[in-house]
């Protein structure tokens, strides 16, 4: 599923972690938002990192 990811935590450790596990692309615009390929089985878990409050999921149309 092709979705951003805006970084919620300035803590580059838990960045790091959560683009380890999930397989999300280094880097991110200047507003803070990384356009990532997640796996359906992984949505989930990507759902429970957004509800303690490190990302927010955004789903955007492909310009």
């Amino acid at each position: 599923m092709r979705l951003t990811i805006y970084w919620s935590t300035k803590d580059e450790s838990i960045r790091s972690r959560i683009r380890k596990r999930f397989c999300i692309p280094c880097g991110m615009t200047v507003n803070k938002e990384t356009k990532a390929d997640i796996r359906d089985e992984d949505m989930e878990l990507l759902r429970e990192t957004e509800r303690r409050g490190f990302i927010q999921i955004r789903f955007k149309k492909p310009s």
